[in-house]
Formats: C-alpha cells, sequence, structure tokens
C-alpha cells in the first residue's frame, strides 16, 4: 500500500504545478500587461464640457464624442470651439490633447503690460 500511495502522491503534484502554469500563461495581451497602441486623431474642436470630461472633435469621418482623462482633462477649459487640435486616444480614452504650434497665442499677446517706450538722447 505504501508503494503505492508515493507514486500516485507525486503524480497528482506534478499534475497540479502542470494545471497552474497552464492558467499563468493567458495569451490576452491585457493580461500579460501590453498597452493598447495609441490613436492619432486631428480635428476641429465642436464643444467641450470640463465638467464631465468630454470633447466633442469633427473630423473626416464625422464629430465624435470623447472621453477626456489625466492631464488632458485640464486642458479642455483652455479650448474653445473651432480650434484646431489634435489628440491621442488609447481605449476610447484621450491621454494627450496638442496645438499645432503656429495656432498658440504668443506670449507678448497675452499680457496686458505694456512697457513705456525708451527715449534716446542724442
Amino acid at each position: 500500500m505504501k508503494a503505492l500511495t508515493i507514486p500516485l502522491a507525486l503524480t497528482l503534484a506534478v499534475s497540479l504545478a502542470a494545471a497552474s502554469e497552464v492558467k499563468a500563461s493567458p495569451k490576452d495581451s491585457t493580461a500579460t500587461g501590453k498597452k493598447e497602441a495609441a490613436i492619432t486623431l486631428k480635428g476641429e474642436v465642436v464643444s467641450t464640457d470640463a465638467d464631465a470630461n468630454k470633447l466633442v472633435l469633427k473630423t473626416k469621418s464625422g464629430d465624435e464624442t470623447l472621453m477626456v482623462t489625466g492631464k488632458a482633462a485640464a486642458q479642455l477649459k483652455e479650448l474653445s470651439a473651432g480650434e484646431k487640435v489634435t489628440v491621442k486616444e488609447r481605449n476610447n480614452e484621450v491621454f494627450s490633447i496638442g496645438i499645432p504650434k503656429g495656432k498658440t497665442k504668443h506670449h507678448a499677446a497675452a499680457s496686458s503690460h505694456t512697457a513705456p517706450s525708451a527715449s534716446r538722447k542724442y
């Protein structure tokens, strides 16, 4: 009887170890920690809702309502309708909003303070 229990116990232990290895290696990319590729969209801002973290963007394929997360959500208050933007999204959530460099206001134009003109004496 003892001669039969030791091989039976070893067989059971090996089969349990093999079964746990199969469960630990799924082929799903979300379980392995790989991120989905980011999608870049270019378009014109139709409207923003900073309270609900939503952005409506007019693209070539039509209007798209997007959820905004993270640092990009803070930028919603600064956007206005008609502004051209580039957004990056992953899993249907915008994580980056970019404004083309030529479209931003110049820092001197935003200042309300004007320096006195200098006078030269020759």
